[in-house]
């Protein structure tokens, strides 16, 4: 009788195993996020940069969105407000912004910043060259 009760003990604590992986694996992990379409494009060489623009996926709220431009001691942030954003049918959302002056002669790295849920986070960047 002994070896039939370590039998189902094991059977039911694989069970609540499966249970709890599936509940993480469905609840806990973040689905893959992504930006693309990046205009000017990474490593660019541009005469001048005073706007930019680039799609997200579908799962990326919108409002969440946030762009940091860092040139040289210049830092500008861009939240939802500053940005023009314009979701598609398929769910994927454009995003432009546009600076207030041009920059000129160095380079500038942008950071794009957007969640998916709470918890769920994203970020990417490159980095453009203005002669």
């Amino acid at each position: 009788m002994r070896y039939g009760k370590k039998i189902g003990w094991t059977f039911l604590l694989s069970l609540l195993s499966l249970n709890v992986a599936y509940a993480e694996t469905k609840h806990g992990s973040c689905e893959k996020m992504y930006f693309s379409s990046f205009q000017p494009a990474p490593n660019k060489y541009l005469q001048t940069f005073n706007e930019f623009s680039f799609e997200t996926s579908a799962n990326i709220v919108p409002a969440s969105i946030v762009v940091n431009i860092s040139f040289g001691e210049v830092g500008m942030h861009f939240d939802h407000n500053d940005l023009s954003v314009t979701t598609h049918r398929n769910g994927h959302t454009l995003v432009r912004g546009r600076l207030d002056r041009a920059l000129e002669h160095g380079f500038a790295r942008i950071n794009i910043t957007g969640h998916s849920k709470p918890g769920c986070e994203k970020t990417e960047g490159y980095l453009v060259r203005i002669y």
